[in-house]
């Protein structure tokens, strides 16, 4: 009783948590529920949401409350697993230290094959992780970022952290303080900005920033709230760095598209980096002249009103700005329609026809070609 049904029913009593006579008010159950989104393991799919769902159905037909299924929405995060090692003879678990990496395949110490396989992290395995302890070396950002970054939250995750998405994560987290010292830098050094300064050419670069902004914020946002693809939101908050990596210097100075694009990354990185983000904005809220609106409020990272799409930006054509590469140099930019911005194949084809792709790609012979799935980039792979 005080697990199956007290864990099946608790979310009605949340709703009234202080009522003595009864257990939940229909008038309080009625206006908090349906819950919106709930978050369980996949453990729980059979057992736990069964029961509740069977309770949430009971209650609506004693007529105690209107709806019948108890959450609107459910999100079935995976596993983080640990690498296992057992012995191909008798099925032992082996521990770590026990185990001899020195040749092709691991081995045990006191000899025996092993077989490695990846499962769910449990002290009877000996795969379990203190998280502690890579805290203490990577700092707990990057231990979250690396877990939401390495895979969507309903796959399981093998921790290892010699994989890119560990890398990868710690090469931003350094591009973002980069970008915060540069435009520091650039206000500190330089006169103050002046955006009548940017010629017809830097002012096309603004304008491709201010889009690849609002972009992001729409991605980003949808991602939070909508699929809960934590990932990929991290994926375009790295190509919207990228976009800010590539400005020149004039536009860093001058333009308030940079300040704005910089200080909106810094705000939606704080739900993911908290600790980060907020070092991020302490060092913006010392930037010379601010000129965006974004900056102009005081507090922290975490007081700011989370970032909204232009509305003059909605009412563009849907376009995007795709950085071109050639065997991994730049080489330019062409706009495409962004419903086809993730199909390989019609990508290359705009890009073939563009007056860059005529230029720079119709003689030569192509032998691959790579659309990043994380950021507004394709790379053609040809024969020199």
């Amino acid at each position: 009783m005080d697990t199956f049904v007290d864990s099946a029913w608790y979310y009605f009593r949340y709703t009234d948590p202080n009522n003595a006579e009864r257990p939940f008010e229909r008038s309080a159950a009625d206006r908090w529920l349906p819950v919106d989104v709930y978050v369980g393991g996949k453990e729980h799919a059979v057992m736990h949401l069964y029961y509740a769902r069977f309770l949430s159905h009971f209650c609506a037909a004693q007529n105690l409350v209107t709806h019948r299924e108890p959450f609107k929405k459910l999100l079935v995060q995976g596993l983080v697993k640990g690498q296992t090692f057992r012995l191909a003879s008798g099925g032992q678990y082996m521990k770590r230290e026990d185990v001899d990496f020195s040749g092709e395949e691991p081995v045990a110490r006191g000899g025996g094959a092993l077989e490695m396989t990846w499962e769910k992290m449990s002290k009877s395995k000996h795969n379990g992780l203190d998280p502690q302890e890579v805290v203490a070396q990577y700092g707990v950002d990057t231990v979250r970022l690396y877990i939401l970054y390495a895979a969507p939250p309903e796959q399981d995750v093998l921790w290892n952290v010699k994989t890119d998405a560990l890398p990868g994560v710690l090469r931003w987290q350094s591009r973002l303080w980069q970008l915060v010292s540069k435009l520091r830098g650039a206000r500190q050094l330089g006169p103050p900005p002046d955006p009548t300064l940017l010629k017809k050419k830097e002012l096309a670069e603004a304008r491709r920033i201010w889009q690849n902004m609002n972009y992001a914020v729409q991605q980003v946002t949808a991602h939070f709230t909508e699929d809960f693809l934590f990932n990929a939101a991290i994926s375009r908050l790295m190509g919207l760095t990228n976009t800010l990596n590539g400005a020149t210097a004039k536009v860093v100075q001058h333009s308030v598209e940079f300040e704005e694009a910089l200080a909106v990354l810094c705000v939606m990185t704080a739900p993911l980096a908290p600790h980060l983000a907020s070092e991020l904005w302490a060092g913006l809220s010392q930037v010379r002249s601010p000129q965006s609106g974004v900056l102009s409020g005081g507090g922290g990272v975490l007081q700011q009103p989370w970032p909204t799409v232009h509305p003059e930006y909605l009412l563009e054509p849907d376009f995007l700005e795709l950085l071109v590469r050639i065997n991994n140099k730049s080489c330019g930019t062409v706009t495409v329609p962004l419903q086809v911005s993730q199909d390989a194949e019609r990508v290359q084809q705009l890009v073939l026809a563009s007056p860059l792709g005529q230029k720079h790609l119709a003689d030569r012979r192509i032998q691959r070609v790579i659309l990043s799935p994380r950021t507004t980039l394709i790379n053609f792979l040809v024969d020199e």
